[in-house]
């Protein structure tokens, strides 16, 4: 019985005073960081028409072969090829084949796709982006600038409450590059290889913070 009673009174006690004025905060912020796009990205194909699928697809082989020679001779480059495909055209009554050849690197790329356009390659796209590493940095630094805001509007409010920021008590974090490269490339007209122009734009990365915070007196 003297057991029973202790557990009612323990269970009636009023909550200690701190835990009575604790306050959960929950709050998003966001940051940013401008990076410098370091790493050149073109993506071109060959196209080949013949009256049979085989005549066009062998076409589309040797001048990839050609192309990947050439392509494989500028130092520091990754390439790849893409999608590859053959279809029969039946208005011109003839076979359609392709493949795409992708590029990245510095700012050799863009002279090497100068050239492969003289060779008659399609140019799909050629801009500046972040590499792997850029992107890490940017992330790194649009991440603590978000966290900062966190922090300084939890303070804020906690001021304006009569309170005080006692702990973080959990943190969620997102981070995307906001692109924004521009390019301009400039069809070929004579045999010489000239480059396409692409001028490269500073690239946004946004972070965005979602913390909770625990407010006390």
């Amino acid at each position: 019985m003297i057991r029973r009673l202790l557990l009612v009174a323990a269970l009636m006690a009023p909550l200690p005073a701190m835990a009575q004025s604790e306050t959960r905060l929950r709050l998003s912020e966001s940051g940013s960081a401008t990076v410098q796009p370091d790493e050149v990205a073109a993506s071109l194909r060959i196209e080949a028409r013949a009256g049979t699928a085989a005549a066009a697809q062998e076409e589309v082989n040797r001048r990839m072969a050609a192309a990947l020679a050439t392509a494989r001779g500028t130092e520091g480059l990754r390439v790849t090829t893409g999608h590859y495909s053959a279809r029969a055209d039946r208005e011109k009554q003839e076979f359609l084949a392709q493949q795409s050849l992708n590029l990245r690197g510095g700012e050799a790329v863009i002279g090497l796709v100068g050239r492969l356009q003289a060779d008659g390659l399609l140019l799909d796209h050629v801009q500046w982006q972040l590499s792997e590493a850029a992107q890490r940095q940017g992330r790194d630094e649009a991440t603590r600038a978000a966290i900062r805001a966190v922090q300084e509007r939890g303070a804020a409010i906690a001021r304006d409450l009569g309170l005080r920021v006692a702990a973080l008590r959990d943190l969620y974090v997102e981070a995307s590059p906001e692109a924004r490269p521009m390019m301009a490339a400039r069809a070929m007209t004579a045999a010489a290889p000239t480059p396409p122009s692409v001028t490269a734009e500073e690239i946004t990365v946004i972070a965005r913070v979602t913390a909770d915070l625990l407010l006390r007196r």
